[in-house]
């Protein structure tokens, strides 16, 4: 027995058997330690996957946006421009001694009336090269030639003027408009059959496919922001502690207010074409007019262009500076049995831009330039 006590005494007095008490004591220490590691790394997780939704459905939603505007953008004069300038079938001068303009083509049949815009920077004859990929200014804009916009109709307006368009609130179009230029047509040879016909056909064909274009991407972008539905579904398939119905409110009807960016169509009822009057009356010169009535042909009237309105143009400049957005999240329950999420309200933020290369953020009309972007800060 002594023999064992003294064993013992021994064994407390070594230096290593000194850490036993305090090893024993710090225990409950060290798995209260771990169980707060677990707990802080749920919250973090959970805060994690929330602002990652969060991040995910804001961009992909305000693309939405962007993209149908840069789409109109392009349907607003680089796509018809281009498709037009491919209409180069060379005119010849009705009179064989005329030294005018040799180049003159089918093309400028329209865009010498104020019909097609072209880009920068020739805006008499519409021969423009491609825009630099970093050019934050495309120069879209209707013909600027005094000559020809000096001329005038019979009641004395002007004819192939499209000033009163180049606005962000365009002027009403209250007349016809002449989509070609009378003057080339008696001057140069527009045989109804051979040059005159098709080219009235391919010009109307490019802007009624232009305007169907239009309405197909409108329409697909209105499903795509009604009641912020990407938002919401994109924020639901990220994490797993919401019901889909319920995912994001928030955050969702804040972001709604600003993805309807309305537009309205400018478009023309009434048209005025030419042919050659040496072909369809035997003559040697002159033009005869001819005009066109598109509900009579039983279609809708001819789309020209597309811009936002008043309402649209100032959500865009709200957009430009950005919109913050806030989200609250449900926390994970813990193992102390504290209800963390009713004491400190946990949530996620961000701010999602959309912006273009102009101060008041329209690039849609006037000089269209589709260059809109989506940017995410924190």
């Amino acid at each position: 027995m002594r023999t064992i006590q003294r064993l013992f005494c021994n064994t407390l007095r070594e230096r290593k058997a000194q850490l036993l008490l305090p090893a024993v004591l710090l225990l409950p220490l060290f798995v209260l330690v771990i169980y707060l590691l677990v707990e802080v790394t749920k919250v973090s997780i959970a805060k994690v996957r929330h602002q990652f939704a969060l991040d995910n459905a804001a961009y992909t939603q305000m693309t939405t946006v962007s993209v149908f505007l840069n789409a109109v953008g392009l349907l607003n004069g680089p796509l018809p421009y281009r498709v037009m300038r491919t209409y180069d079938e060379p005119l010849n001068a009705v009179d064989t001694l005329y030294r005018g303009n040799a180049n003159v083509n089918v093309f400028d049949l329209f865009f010498q009336a104020g019909a097609v815009p072209t880009l920068a920077s020739d805006y008499e004859w519409g021969k423009s090269p491609a825009p630099r990929p970093d050019s934050k200014d495309w120069g879209v804009h209707y013909i600027q030639n005094a000559e020809v916009l000096s001329k005038k109709d019979d009641q004395g307006n002007p004819r192939y003027d499209r000033s009163g368009w180049e606005k962000e609130n365009p002027e009403a179009i209250k007349g016809p408009v002449y989509v070609m230029n009378k003057d080339i047509v008696a001057t140069y040879y527009v045989a109804a059959k051979k040059v005159g016909l098709p080219a009235i056909k391919a010009y109307l064909n490019t802007y009624v496919q232009v305007g169907d274009t239009f309405n197909l991407q409108k329409h697909i972008y209105e499903g795509l922001i009604k009641n912020a539905g990407i938002f919401r579904e994109g924020y639901y398939l990220n994490v797993d502690d919401c019901r889909k119905g319920q995912c994001a409110r928030q955050s969702a009807s804040r972001l709604a207010r600003y993805l309807s960016i309305p537009t309205k169509r400018q478009e023309a009822n009434d048209l005025v074409v030419y042919v050659s009057a040496s072909d369809m009356a035997g003559g040697t010169g002159g033009a005869i007019e001819i005009p066109l009535n598109m509900k009579d042909m039983g279609a809708d009237p001819l789309f020209l262009f597309a811009y936002v309105d008043g309402t649209g143009r100032a959500r865009l400049r709200n957009l430009k500076r950005g919109i913050s957005l806030k989200q609250n999240f449900p926390l994970p329950k813990n193992h102390f049995n504290i209800n963390l999420e009713s004491k400190y309200k946990p949530y996620v933020t961000n701010t999602v831009m959309m912006s273009c290369p102009r101060a008041n953020n329209n690039c849609v009309w006037p000089n269209p330039l589709p260059k809109y972007n989506v940017i995410l800060r924190p």
